[in-house]
């Protein structure tokens, strides 16, 4: 197994846990991938399955297992999960929607979600088992020891359709503008879903959604009546100790085949209006940080990386500090929540006008997936690049930051680079 590639081992450890099944209600699976070698946030990998326990939120529909029965109850999401995490401190994997800002803010949701996916999943898993070095280590449950081949399944993508026309987004980015211009915010974040139709096993998507693009923090879900696929190159939030660490994404260009074209796109991300749409969220993430950090800790360690993927390349910067003593992870990640570069500034206004300009309820788009430990660390990566399915619907959902100089078609067509790798993904090899 030592001379087996990460991926092959992810591969080969998912097949076998699968097979190893579950029991009654819970037979939910979470992969948390490191795809991008060489990669400093690409250093291991977690399959989770099976829980012991769960929780789900709807909005304040709650539901919890305890590893024997259901029951459903009417809570505040954030405070159950609190709740959740506090009864029993053991590793938890799962996601958190971008719907749960109604419940950090005065806010709400009006728009249609396209499927019905919750708001919050977490659970605690029977089956954890953990890929780095190299090696593999069985954390929960019986040791996994695969050694059957693997063989992608089969899946198909068809009917990829912008759900908003050229003309239609091209007219809302202008109606933002003329916001910022009017003094009502400063920077926007718009998005819409792409649609399409699904067939078989999604499992096959990740897969190749790993061969076009891999990143530092791939995650497929496989919940109840829901799947996802997410190909993610940014951190939300880790918290180490008592260090906080996010690592905000703003500009993206293309990648090209010509040496000189890529390399010319490359220099193109340091263009004053990505460094200035950067710096505004690295602000707004600082201003996030400061509300649970100890005074003066918070630092900008790195400004305007740029790092390379498969499809694009990307402006990323990293915002750090220490934690106050008496402010728990769940704390940290509600007073940061959602992630800035996912809603523009100043956030609160914002989120408002997102649902008024959007024709669609992001759900998990713009959220969260990741861990917590035991000891209350977390590692979340923000949902971008993510394909999300129920029954034979695929929503694909694609967005950028507009500003006061944002040219609307260029906008647009920074939206179809994004949407690259469901696209290539979708092709038949």
């Amino acid at each position: 197994m030592a001379q087996r590639s990460p991926r092959k081992l992810t591969d080969l450890l998912y097949n076998q846990v699968k097979k190893n099944g579950g029991s009654g209600l819970a037979g939910e699976i979470v992969v948390l991938e490191s795809q991008q070698s060489g990669h400093p946030s690409s250093v291991q990998t977690f399959i989770a399955a099976y829980p012991s326990r769960y929780i789900y939120a709807y909005g304040d529909e709650i539901t919890l297992y305890d590893g024997e029965e259901e029951q459903t109850i009417k809570a505040d999401p954030w405070e159950m999960l609190k709740k959740f995490r506090d009864e029993k401190k053991g590793w938890l994997f799962g996601y958190l929607g971008y719907d749960l800002k109604n419940f950090v803010e005065n806010l709400e949701s009006t728009n249609r979600s396209p499927i019905r996916q919750p708001d919050l999943f977490m659970m605690e898993p029977s089956i954890l088992v953990k890929i780095a070095d190299g090696g593999v280590e069985t954390i929960i449950g019986p040791e996994q020891t695969p050694e059957s081949a693997d063989h992608p399944p089969p899946f198909s993508v068809d009917d990829l359709q912008p759900g908003i026309s050229r003309e239609e987004y091209i007219k809302t980015v202008e109606k933002i503008k003329e916001q910022i211009k009017e003094g009502d915010f400063y920077e926007l974040n718009y998005s819409y879903a792409i649609n399409g139709r699904f067939d078989g096993d999604s499992y096959g998507l990740y897969q190749k959604m790993r061969k076009v693009n891999p990143v530092p923090f791939g995650a497929y879900l496989k919940l109840k009546d829901l799947e996802i696929c997410s190909a993610s190159p940014e951190r939300f939030l880790q918290k180490r100790g008592r260090r906080l660490i996010s690592e905000p994404i703003k500009g993206t260009s293309a990648r090209s085949a010509v040496a000189e074209d890529d390399s010319r796109f490359k220099e193109d991300l340091m263009n004053e209006k990505n460094r200035a749409e950067n710096l505004m969220i690295v602000d707004l993430v600082r201003h996030d940080f400061s509300r649970v950090a100890k005074t003066g800790t918070v630092e900008v360690s790195k400004l305007y990386d740029i790092q390379t993927f498969d499809t694009v390349h990307q402006l990323i910067s990293r915002v750090e500090g220490e934690l106050d003593d008496n402010v728990d992870s769940i704390d940290a990640i509600k007073a940061c929540y959602p992630m800035g570069s996912m809603t523009g500034a100043p956030k609160y206004r914002v989120m408002q006008e997102i649902d008024h300009h959007e024709n669609y309820r992001r759900g998990i788009y713009s959220g969260a997936i990741g861990y917590i430990t035991p000891e209350d660390d977390v590692d979340f990566s923000v949902v971008i690049r993510t394909a999300i399915i129920q029954d034979s619907k695929l929503i694909y959902p694609v967005g950028g930051a507009i500003t006061s100089d944002s040219d609307a078609v260029e906008e647009w067509e920074e939206t179809k680079i994004k949407a690259r790798t469901i696209f290539l993904a979708s092709e038949n090899e």
